[in-house]
């Protein structure tokens, strides 16, 4: 379990958020969304114990993180926000890039995300 209590953070003499508390149980997803500057990196970056909240803490599985970080960040899967694509890349070399397997596999795939056509 993940756990924030009261967490309280300020950026460049702004609240980005103050009083936030919200558990995520074992199984369960979240998606983090708002505009730019809103504090969304700011707030993954605080609940991977990558930077320390002004206020509040952070807990995993009951024991405040900055005592267990090392061990939560070998169980920790991080999906950012990034694009895979590259965009200088063709289609083919997109996928290559990412699965350097049999090549003749290729138009296959591509006719199956809709990108037939598209090869280069």
């Amino acid at each position: 379990m993940l756990e924030a209590r009261d967490l309280y953070c300020e950026r460049d003499e702004r609240t980005l958020f103050r009083g936030l508390s919200f558990t995520v149980e074992a199984g369960e997803w979240v998606q983090v969304t708002g505009g730019n500057g809103a504090g969304k990196t700011t707030l993954l970056r605080l609940l991977t114990g990558l930077a320390r909240p002004d206020g509040g803490e952070v807990y995993w599985q009951g024991e405040p993180l900055r005592r267990v970080r090392d061990s939560f960040h070998r169980s920790l899967l991080w999906i950012g926000h990034q694009p895979g694509i590259k965009s200088r890349l063709t289609a083919r070399e997109n996928l290559h890039f990412f699965h350097p397997g049999d090549g003749a596999r290729l138009p296959e795939a591509l006719a199956q995300a809709g990108l037939a056509g598209f090869e280069d």
